[in-house]
């Protein structure tokens, strides 16, 4: 079962104010849920480029894709990298975008990548993020200017489903074997 947006993590990418990646719980998924983490930028000033690592707790989340998400593309085109999934160990390593060419880096707000997990045992699961880096357009370094705030993730026990849904079932069950048994009785006389 897919789940919408999981959880959502802000950058806010002001020269005035200092820099703040922060990790917002939106909903929180079940045992056998997919669910997504998206990246938001908000507030940018000339952004070209990033890069990052996430890492989490690997016997509670299975790293499923990452995607890139459509705010970096919003300034023309994009050399994107996924990065490395390690399920075992727990990492995203080396998730990078960037702009290609002489141009002007992107201003304002929205997505800029999306992490797909699957849940995989109740518990919660920090999200840290590693060797961040930001660059403007003239690719000045601007990460020092960042700070970041690691959040979590809460994987809730799996929806049992109630007593009715499964006796539902097996009336459904029951009246296709009928069905489909008188179905066969006239097909053979």
């Amino acid at each position: 079962m897919r789940k919408a947006v999981g959880l959502s993590m802000l950058l806010f990418a002001s020269r005035m104010f200092a820099n703040v990646f922060d990790v917002v719980p939106v909903t929180n998924p079940s045992v056998g849920d997919t669910f997504a983490v998206n990246v938001n930028v908000d507030g940018v000033s000339d952004l070209y480029a990033y890069q990052l690592d996430l890492t989490y707790d690997p016997t509670l989340l299975s790293a499923v894709s990452v995607s890139e998400g459509p705010f970096l593309l919003s300034g023309g085109t994009t050399v994107f990298i996924p990065g490395t999934i390690d399920n075992v160990g727990g990492s995203v390593a080396g998730t990078a975008d960037a702009l290609v060419g002489a141009i002007p880096g992107v201003n304002g707000g929205g997505t800029l990548l999306t992490f797909e997990f699957a849940a995989l045992a109740p518990g919660t699961s920090a999200l840290s993020f590693g060797n961040p880096l930001l660059v403007d357009s003239s690719l000045n370094d601007i990460t020092a200017e960042t700070t970041f705030q690691d959040g979590s993730v809460t994987i809730g026990a799996p929806t049992v489903p109630e007593p009715r849904t499964y006796l539902a079932l097996c009336a459904i069950l029951l009246l296709l074997t009928v069905t489909r048994k008188v179905h066969q009785a006239r097909k053979s006389s």
